[in-house]
């Protein structure tokens, strides 16, 4: 794993694409992963300068979704968000914030996993570095004109790229609201994926974990 060990955040754009594609290869998403019985949500905001990140990791209880521990982590960033290179902006406060808790069965991440040009979103490229199974949520979605699944809170609709690849899935969290858009991140299945986000979905669109997460990032600027 020597691309692994040699990760470097404070680079050029180029650069970062050729990380993405050379640890793109260690992506694994087939079920990989033992019973959960921890899931940690991360969020993360910016500074209204967008200089310095606040990035949570709250984990809590499986499938109770009690809250067992919580840490934010504020650093500057290095590297200017870009659209497609989420990971090199936020991704050092993350693992910071991650590598100071117990570790969790489960990681559930903002953004992207395998649904990203190269197939290396934020999910996928923080599981990959830290060796654990990972799920990527967002509120925008995956692919331009996608069919939204019926209204009932459950539903869900698997989609493919243009390759007819599976990379993820439209699911319905709360009746009658806006699905959210869910994909594998590392070694776990986009089926398993689709069931853990809605087991951990209450009373509102976006999984408790990443919830409780982005409100603990916000609270902290």
């Amino acid at each position: 794993m020597k691309a692994i060990r040699q990760h470097r955040w404070d680079v050029s754009v180029e650069e970062a694409e050729r990380i993405q594609e050379e640890l793109s290869h260690y992506v694994i998403v087939k079920d990989e992963l033992t019973e959960i019985k921890k899931i940690s949500g991360v969020g993360v905001a910016f500074s209204k300068d967008e200089d310095t990140i606040s990035a949570a990791c709250l984990t809590l209880s499986f499938p109770q979704l009690q809250i067992l521990d919580q840490i934010v982590e504020k650093r500057k960033s290095d590297f200017s968000y870009r659209a497609g290179f989420f990971a090199f902006s936020v991704g050092p406060a993350i693992l910071s914030a991650l590598k100071k808790i117990e570790r969790p069965d489960l990681v559930v991440f903002p953004g992207r996993g395998i649904d990203h040009p190269r197939k290396l979103g934020l999910a996928s490229h923080l599981g990959v570095l830290l060796d654990v199974p990972t799920i990527a949520c967002s509120k925008r979605p995956l692919w331009k004109n996608h069919p939204d699944p019926p209204g009932e809170k459950g539903a869900h609709l698997f989609m493919e790229n243009e390759r007819g690849e599976l990379i993820g899935a439209v699911v319905r969290t709360k009746e009658s609201v806006k699905p959210i858009y869910v994909t594998a991140g590392h070694k776990i299945s986009i089926q398993t994926a689709v069931k853990v986000i809605l087991q951990c979905s209450g009373n509102y669109r976006i999984p408790e974990p990443l919830r409780y997460a982005h409100t603990l990032a916000k609270s902290r600027l």
